[in-house]
């Protein structure tokens, strides 16, 4: 996984808020899980392709407070390489997973907010 990231401030506070006011873990794994979808998605787009084996390798994983996008696993090593680049072999860094999560994060904190006030409405708490 590449590094960086979104990270919201005091997103943890927000999240233990949230329980306490009544919103069940499950409806902010499923905030998260639509966050970390639309990410892997763009990021996907952002993958170098030569058999489409890396770009299908990216994927979302979804929690109760934080949505992780992961690309590479044993079948595709070299997932690692080819974002950040291997110079004793040549291999120039692509970035694509930093591209695509700079390109997300002004939408992130957005579909976020968007996804915890349709809960909060299902939820009757407001």
């Amino acid at each position: 996984m590449a590094g960086g990231g979104v990270r919201v401030e005091g997103l943890s506070q927000a999240v233990r808020a949230l329980k306490g006011l009544g919103l069940e873990v499950e409806d902010l794994k499923n905030a998260f899980a639509t966050i970390a979808a639309e990410a892997t998605e763009l990021i996907a787009s952002k993958t170098p392709r030569r058999s489409g084996r890396l770009a299908a390798s990216v994927r979302g994983n979804r929690a109760q407070g934080k949505a992780v996008v992961r690309s590479g696993r044993a079948s595709v090593p070299y997932a690692g390489p080819i974002n950040y680049g291997w110079r004793k072999r040549n291999i120039e860094p692509s970035l694509f997973m930093q591209r695509g999560d700079v390109e997300y994060q002004p939408k992130a904190v957005q579909r976020l907010e968007t996804e915890l006030e349709a809960a909060i409405t299902r939820k009757g708490l407001r």
